[in-house]
């Protein structure tokens, strides 16, 4: 069901008029766009983060959820009746939809793989979750459990939906593969167009003249597959309406070329995926859906052993003006991002979100570096600024690239970026989505740099 925002951020369906339906306040919010100096100067180009680790949640997932959840309150059939949802989820989707649902009034119950953190299952329950529910390995089985046991037991709630209709409504939210959850993500596209800095100059309104906005780049992580499809989404739906605008004013042959033009110069998505989560990748190197048959990687909320249809549709056959990279990373270049964040911007963030930070700095060509000797006084007396051995060795300890001042003897590496989408240079704009994620802490953090101290990943 197509649906719109207001300007006071209450979402109604669009077909119905105010006195048919209620209308309700979105459960997620606008978030900054800010460019990082560090960053940028790591790989090269302009890097601008979208903070979605800010949202009501913790994630992007507030988007989805909320959107899935407006669309099933806005349906004519459950006006006025109550409504209890049920959430499958390796976390992030499952704390989205109790967020979500706590703040318009309406339960949720989430069922969670085995292997889901006590920590993730300690938040769930601490958002307000009427259950929290562990079954299965994986959130495929989970949500087969919530669907066909766990849903269809009318005493689970106490009160069935009776002959008279006015029983409980229950509702089962996929956590990324369905229209709703979709169009929720696109809004953030929509944030972005009116938060990326104007094209400036004659270079920079050419380059960007048939683009969507100004952007070179987004990267993204991938999962099932929702964050991806609503910013393709997205950027198709503002290509299309700048192109409707344009061919109002414009000559029948003016117009064929804009849409030849917006050809030539798409928007890069790069789509990335931990070792071990990689379904979308095994999809494109077997040319059809795949499913993997374990998740092993770390990072659990990224565990989903095949993507969504529409996933992989984009990815073989874009829309016009959109071109999508994948590529997969380890665990541990997932904590190297992590970790780059934490120390350039304060951030703290999963795996599953660091993996794009790295995808967008690290060194594609990095070569396993020993361990050295660092000096013997590490207290608050050491000057490392007196000198830039120590900090050089420290950093290649760890796994990431000496800053340049400690290896301008040797050329830089070149990036995963730079590898996959070559074009890129020092005034190219790259969005990263900086997804975030509730399943992890500070002690999570300090056992991944002592991880990589020791060897992770060399």
């Amino acid at each position: 069901m197509p649906i719109h925002t207001d300007t006071m951020g209450s979402i109604s369906p669009s077909e119905a008029t105010p006195a048919a339906l209620p209308a309700y306040k979105t459960p997620w919010i606008q978030t900054p766009l800010v460019e990082s100096a560090a960053l940028s100067r790591a790989a090269g180009c302009r890097i601008f983060l979208k903070l979605e680790n800010v949202q009501p949640s913790g994630s992007f997932k507030s988007r989805a959820m909320g959107n899935q959840i407006l669309s099933h309150l806005s349906k004519p059939e459950n006006v006025n009746r109550p409504v209890h949802f049920y959430a499958s989820s390796g976390g992030n989707a499952g704390l989205a939809a109790v967020c979500a649902a706590q703040s318009l009034g309406y339960p949720c119950t989430v069922v969670v793989p085995v292997p889901t953190k006590p920590l993730m299952v300690q938040r769930l329950l601490t958002a307000g979750a009427a259950d929290v529910i562990l079954h299965g390995q994986t959130i495929s089985e989970a949500g087969e459990y919530m669907r066909d046991v766990l849903m269809k037991d009318n005493a689970s709630l106490g009160v069935g939906c009776g002959p008279n209709g006015n029983g409980v409504v229950k509702v089962a939210l996929h956590p990324f593969d369905n229209e709703p959850i979709w169009e929720g993500n696109s809004t953030l596209v929509d944030e972005l167009v009116t938060q990326l800095p104007p094209a400036v100059g004659e270079e920079e309104s050419a380059r960007y003249a048939h683009r969507a906005m100004p952007v070179d780049a987004i990267i993204c992580s991938v999962g099932g597959g929702g964050l991806m499809n609503g910013i393709v989404m997205g950027i198709e739906r503002r290509l299309l309406s700048r192109q409707a605008a344009h061919t109002k004013n414009t000559t029948s042959s003016s117009s064929s070329s804009s849409s030849s033009s917006s050809t030539q110069s798409p928007i890069h998505i790069v789509a990335v995926e931990t070792r071990g989560t990689d379904s979308l990748a095994a999809a494109l190197e077997k040319g059809e859906l795949v499913s993997l048959p374990k998740i092993t990687s770390q990072a659990t909320s990224l565990g989903v052993v095949r993507v969504s249809e529409r996933t992989f549709q984009y990815a073989v056959n874009p829309p016009e003006g959109v071109k999508v990279h994948s590529t997969v990373l380890p665990d541990a270049d997932a904590a190297r991002g992590v970790l780059r964040l934490v120390d350039d911007e304060r951030i703290l963030v999963e795996l599953a979100c660091g993996v794009c930070v790295e995808a967008a700095v690290g060194d594609a060509g990095r070569k396993p570096t020993k361990k050295r000797k660092r000096a013997l006084d590490e207290g608050y007396g050491d000057d490392r600024s007196s000198s830039g051995e120590n900090e050089a060795e420290e950093e290649a300890t760890i796994g990431l690239a000496p800053s340049s001042s400690s290896s301008s003897s040797s050329p830089p590496l070149q990036s995963k970026l730079k590898q996959l989408v070559p074009e890129l240079g020092p005034e190219s704009r790259v969005v990263l989505v900086v997804c975030g994620g509730s399943n992890v802490t500070i002690d999570s953090a300090v056992e991944w740099r002592k991880m990589l101290q020791d060897g992770w990943g060399r």
